[in-house]
């Protein structure tokens, strides 16, 4: 039995597009976010100033990003507290943290800054949104 030419660039083709499709729906499964953390508090409840403003001093309050040029100014309770109210800072710090533009701190931070939160330090601020974010 002969097969014609039509007949193997028709299954060719059908080839090609299934692998493609399988490609693309492939790539779409790796552009997922992690999970957000669902921290173990205790008793201890964080505070800004004892606990979460050095990690922002590190982290985010610096020229170049939270202090002089990006949206907000971090380098007091008060420049935080309208991010902390509209859930801005929770999204971007621990729900978009995997994302390397909108997670912060962002992947294009200096390298004298950290581009991950330590999870000593994504608890802690977990902690410290859950309890309210007390000053």
């Amino acid at each position: 039995m002969k097969i014609s030419e039509n007949t193997v660039i028709y299954r060719q083709s059908w080839c090609i597009i299934l692998l493609l499709a399988v490609f693309w729906l492939g790539s779409c499964a790796s552009d997922q976010l992690p999970e957000p953390i669902m921290a173990d508090c205790g008793v201890e409840e964080p505070t800004y100033t004892v606990d979460i403003k050095e990690i922002i001093d590190v982290s985010c309050a610096y020229s170049g990003c939270h202090l002089d040029s990006s949206p907000g100014r971090f380098d007091s309770y008060s420049g935080l507290l309208p991010y902390l109210e509209d859930n801005t800072f929770r999204q971007r710090v621990l729900i978009q943290r995997g994302d390397p533009t909108t997670g912060m701190p962002p992947n294009f931070a200096p390298s004298s800054r950290p581009i991950n939160l330590t999870s000593e330090e994504l608890t802690i601020i977990e902690c410290w949104l859950e309890a309210g974010f007390p000053e």
